[in-house]
């Protein structure tokens, strides 16, 4: 038996939202306030937690004004033994499957106070829950920043002791083999401070010279000393569960401890084969004082072992290792109010897609499940030079939550259809994918250099081997545009390419052509920076890149002539792209008070880029 599907109406962040579960391990991401514990306290408050943990509905569980709201779970792939014991609550889907649908109905009362009750069956007529049936449905649960060493520190009510006493192993309470490890020990005990030892030194004070003397007469006091509590569930109380391990000290750290924990709560999932009941654990941020190397050996573990174990486990995470690691499939995305599974049945990524992204997405790739916009791009120049051009729009994207998520040519696709729903539904988180059209203009196929070292030095080269754009005819270009629109473009997810043929290109063709300019001579110049430039001969080199520019400008060359004679360096590969992406960065930068907002919003060379900039930050949230 397993968590199928949760179905929440007007609970807290959630107006109306249905998540399907797998049997095995889903993971729930997202930004804070999204709605994660929301989830996993709504299965909290259904189900119950084997810890017992104390559930109150107030006010704030009603969503905005609502004076209800309810929390409906179905539970599927029951086995005969459960079926037979869930049997008056059962129902048949339309496989003919039974399942077990669970319903929580809160409600305000007249004086504001809220109340709630839950009930079994299909058409919630089947009565209420309770007893031994709802104790077969509590869940695991680890809480956020647990204090694991806390929790299996001996004492009253230990976590450790409900665990144990919770196991299959335990349950015989009355004739366990501790129960009577404990009274011989307590035998000893007694004997070590009753006879002639240097205990019965203690007892016999107390006895004799104290109790002795403030007893009445009519009423002697007398003491034994003893060890308390010889019931199964006392000498539960009293152990203690810590690392042992030579190699490590004892005064352990809370990663180390946080694992212990999380190990002693599986007892709780792998019980006995013929148990009938749901082995359902529920981990908030598991990720919690781990280190991103347990971390990922953790989540392997789960992700692999589930199904051999037999249990269900939904987790919370803000880590991009996990989300990384985990298959998409298994993903569940919090957003405004809503959750999202990336399942293959809801988006509209292939199964080639999922396979390829499990192997490339990487954790610098996965901060796109946790931003509230994502600009993609295509290589490391684009990942370098965009975030600097929102500064000077005065648009930060880390002050949006937007994330650059660099993706090779041939990936855009598949990373953008992880946004895109088959029902065409919309997530609310604004993806722009930056694509070159990568036509270049005629200038590009006019423009020849000569080698200047190697055995071909002083022949002449052509600049690019390739059509250039006053070759198509017009109905090829349309085509070439509408395949790239429609390739990209679905739900959330746009498109922004640029005018002809690269980013580079376009810039330099703007009001920032003068800062590339200078950012390729640069690079070209330190030889990759491998040999480093002083100041003087920084100025004099930009000093005679605006010289250029101002000769060329004079002759009355025409842009496109300008901008391939400024990018050609890059083309012929005399300077890394992002070298050149992370000077020219630095350069408009520090210029910044230099650059007119007005002129570059309204740059057309650059309007692609403002557009997707606007478009990722507009419904983004200024934090």
């Amino acid at each position: 038996m397993y968590l199928s599907q949760i179905k929440l109406e007007n609970f807290r962040i959630f107006h109306e939202c249905t998540v399907t579960f797998l049997p095995g391990l889903n993971l729930i991401v997202g930004e804070n306030d999204a709605g994660k514990s929301a989830l996993v306290d709504a299965v909290k408050m259904i189900l119950g937690t084997l810890s017992n943990d104390w559930t109150k509905v107030d006010e704030h569980d009603f969503h905005n004004d609502s004076d209800t709201f309810g929390i409906t779970c179905i539970l599927k792939k029951l086995n005969p033994t459960e079926a037979a014991f869930f049997l008056e609550w059962l129902s048949f889907d339309d496989e003919n499957d039974f399942y077990l649908k669970i319903t929580l109905r809160a409600k305000k009362m007249a004086n504001g106070k809220p109340y709630y009750t839950i009930y079994a069956g299909a058409d919630e007529d089947s009565g209420v829950l309770q007893g031994e049936a709802k104790e077969k449905l509590r869940v695991t649960y680890l809480k956020p920043l647990r204090d694991a060493e806390f929790e299996l520190t001996p004492k009253r009510n230990s976590r450790f002791s409900q665990i144990l006493d919770s196991f299959h192993t335990f349950q015989n309470k009355h004739d366990h083999p501790l129960v009577d490890i404990m009274k011989k020990a307590n035998e000893d005990v007694i004997s070590y401070f009753a006879t002639g030892s240097d205990g019965a030194v203690v007892q016999n004070m107390i006895n004799n010279d104290y109790l002795a003397n403030f007893s009445l007469t009519h009423n002697p006091l007398s003491s034994r000393i003893d060890i308390s509590g010889n019931r199964l569930k006392s000498i539960l109380e009293k152990l203690e569960l810590r690392i042992l391990n030579k190699n490590l000290n004892e005064n352990l750290g809370l990663g180390s401890n946080n694992l212990l924990f999380i190990a002693a709560e599986m007892l709780l999932l792998k019980k006995e084969n013929d148990y009938t009941g749901l082995k359902l654990a529920l981990v908030e941020e598991i990720e919690a004082h781990l280190h991103p190397q347990s971390q990922l050996n953790l989540i392997e573990f789960l992700e692999q072992q589930s199904d051999t174990l037999g249990f269900q486990s939904i987790l919370t995470t803000h880590s991009n290792n996990l989300a990384s690691k985990v298959s998409i499939n298994k993903i569940i995305l919090c957003k405004g109010g809503c959750a999202y599974s990336l399942h293959h049945d809801y988006t509209k990524l292939e199964i080639g897609d999922y396979e390829f992204l499990r192997r490339f997405l990487d954790a610098t790739k996965a901060n796109l499940f946790f931003a509230n916009g994502v600009l993609m791009v295509e290589g490391d120049a684009e990942n370098l030079l965009l975030p600097a051009i929102p500064e000077i729009l005065e648009k930060p994207l880390y002050k949006f939550g937007v994330s650059i998520v660099c993706v090779s040519s041939t990936a855009l696709l598949r990373y953008s259809k992880i946004f895109q729903r088959k029902n065409d539904e919309l997530m609310g988180i604004p993806i722009a994918c930056i694509a070159d059209r990568d036509i270049p203009p005629k200038e590009a196929g006019d423009y020849t250099y000569v080698l200047k070292t190697g055995k071909n030095a002083g022949q002449t080269r052509n600049l690019i081997d390739r059509k250039t754009e006053d070759e198509y005819e017009a109905e090829e270009l349309a085509a070439i545009e509408n395949k790239i629109f429609d390739k990209y473009t679905g739900g959330d997810v746009k498109v922004f390419y640029t005018g002809t043929w690269t980013l580079e290109f376009e810039i330099a063709k703007s009001c920032l052509r003068k800062y590339l300019h200078q950012a390729i001579s640069h690079a070209v110049a330190s030889d990759d920076l491998e040999k480093n430039l002083d100041a003087p001969a920084i100025l004099a080199l930009h000093q005679q890149c605006d010289a250029e520019i101002s000769g060329w400008d004079s002759a009355g060359d025409s842009l496109d002539k300008i901008a391939v004679a400024i990018y050609a360096p890059l083309v012929r590969k005399q300077a890394s792209k992002a070298v050149v992406a992370q000077l020219f960065a630095q350069l408009i930068i520090a210029d910044k008070a230099n650059i007119l907002l007005t002129t570059l919003k309204t740059d057309v060379y650059l309007k692609y880029i403002v557009d997707a900039i606007e478009y990722v930050t507009s419904n983004a949230k200024n934090d």
